[in-house]
């Protein structure tokens, strides 16, 4: 088993894109308090805040602003990670200090597992559903190696103004 990369594009009709925009935006609002939340913790406890901590505090986050109680557990956990991951290669060197993101710098989000959307292809073109949004969104294009799709990320490439669903893939490789 090999695991690889496929993207497609997506055709959203404007309430469908409406409501995609509205998910970006609460994720990098999320990515941004979650920046805040630890840098916070840093100057005034000199404490530092780890990716379990803020996972915990999700479900409290999520009772206090409400817009977040539509959004998939698990996507909102991958947002959170990101975070994780920023600073992590900040503390290895590899990186700068994680900044906040404006909307236009945040490019999307990630359902780390099948349960917050559902796929409907073969590997040419087809239709993925996105449950936590109650949409299904038109996809165009074709996969070289098509497998057993296992998470989803959502681009959007605003100098473009096109929408991306990159699925990562397990593909069976043939022995040479």
């Amino acid at each position: 088993m090999a695991t690889r990369r496929q993207t497609f594009r997506l055709y959203p009709s404007k309430a469908q894109e409406k409501a995609l925009l509205y998910a970006r935006r609460l994720h990098c609002y999320l990515y941004n308090a979650c920046l805040a939340h630890r840098e916070t913790e840093s100057k005034l406890h000199r404490r530092t805040v780890t990716y379990l901590e803020q996972q915990n505090l999700l479900p409290e986050f999520k009772q206090v602003w409400v817009e977040y109680a539509a959004l998939h557990s698990q996507s909102l956990q991958a947002t959170v990670k990101r975070v994780d991951f920023a600073y992590q290669r900040f503390f290895q060197g590899l990186s700068g200090r994680p900044k906040f993101k404006s909307i236009r710098r945040y490019s999307g989000w990630t359902y780390p597992a099948q349960s917050g959307w559902k796929v409907n292809s073969t590997g040419k073109h087809g239709t993925v559903t996105l449950t936590d949004l109650g949409i299904t969104l038109k996809m165009r294009g074709q996969a070289k190696d098509w497998g057993t799709p296992t998470t989803l990320t959502i681009v959007y490439k605003p100098s473009q103004r096109q929408w991306y669903a990159s699925f990562t893939v397990e593909v069976e490789v043939p022995e040479p």
